[in-house]
C-alpha cells in the first residue's frame, strides 16, 4: 500500500492517523462536562457585556472582569489536556522530518558541506551506500590528537551532525554523531530537499503543507462530528 500512495499519500495517512489519536487523547483527558459548564458561563457573561448600555462604568468593569475570569477559567481546563495531546504530533513531527525533509545526492553529485569552527580541515572520503535515503557523505575529521583523525558517515539524510547532547536521549538524530575526541562541533551539508508534490511554489512541495493541513482538518472534522469540546 505503501508503494501504491507514495510519499504525498503516506504523509496524508500519517497526518489523519496523528488528527485521530490526538482528539482521542484531549477527549480522555480533557473535562469535557466543566468544559461545557464554562463555555456556557462564557457565553452568558459576553451577552452580559453586549446588552449593557455602559451608563455604569462601575458595572462595565465588573461585567469585563466577569468575562474575563470565565475565559482564563476555561483555558485553565483546557490547556494542560491540549498540549498533552499535541505530543504525538510532536514525536511523529520530527520523525516526518527525518524521513521527507531532505534526500542524500546521487553519487556522481557534490554538495557543499560547512564545518564549526570554521576554518577546520576536513576531507569527504567517500559516500555511505547503506544510508537512508540515498548515500550520505563520508567526512574525514581531526581529533584532539595530534596526527588522529575520525571518519564520521552520515548514517541518513539529515543536513547537520553534532556531538551527542542531552536532548538527543530524547530525539535522535538518525545521521549520527560526532566523535566526543575531536574539536569538531557541528557539520552542515546541503542537502537536497525531498518534494512529495510537483506542482505548486517550492514552499509547498515538502511534506510540512500537506502535513499540517490534513492535521488540521482532521482534527476539526473529529471535534465537530464527535461534538468535543
Amino acid at each position: 500500500m505503501t508503494n501504491a500512495i507514495g510519499p504525498f499519500g503516506r504523509v496524508l495517512v500519517w497526518a489523519l492517523l496523528c488528527a485521530v489519536i490526538s482528539m482521542v487523547l484531549y477527549r480522555l483527558l480533557s473535562p469535557q462536562t466543566r468544559i461545557k459548564q464554562i463555555k456556557s458561563e462564557v457565553k452568558t457573561a459576553q451577552k452580559a457585556m453586549a446588552d449593557d448600555d455602559g451608563e455604569d462604568f462601575a458595572h462595565g468593569m465588573r461585567l469585563a472582569r466577569a468575562q474575563l475570569g470565565k475565559a482564563f477559567k476555561l483555558v485553565g481546563f483546557v490547556i494542560g489536556p491540549a498540549v498533552a495531546a499535541s505530543l504525538p504530533a510532536l514525536a511523529l513531527i520530527v520523525w516526518l522530518d527525518g524521513q521527507y525533509g531532505y534526500s542524500c545526492p546521487a553519487p556522481d553529485q557534490n554538495i557543499a558541506i560547512t564545518i564549526e569552527p570554521q576554518g577546520t580541515a576536513f576531507e569527504q572520503v567517500g559516500i555511505n551506500p547503506d544510508a537512508e535515503n540515498g548515500t550520505c557523505p563520508i567526512v574525514q575529521i581531526p581529533g584532539n590528537l595530534d596526527g588522529q583523525s575520525h571518519v564520521v558517515a552520515a548514517a541518513a539524510a539529515i543536513p547537520v551532525m553534532h556531538h551527542k547532547v542531552w536532548w538527543n536521549h530524547l530525539i535522535g538524530n538518525p545521521a549520527g554523531y560526532l566523535p566526543d575526541d575531536t574539536p569538531v562541533t557541528l557539520l552542515r551539508f546541503e542537502l537536497p530537499a525531498q518534494e512529495i508534490i510537483s506542482v505548486g511554489p517550492g514552499w509547498a512541495r515538502g511534506w510540512e503543507l500537506t502535513f499540517f493541513v490534513a492535521l488540521l482538518l482532521g482534527s476539526l472534522a473529529i471535534k465537530k462530528g464527535f461534538r468535543i469540546e
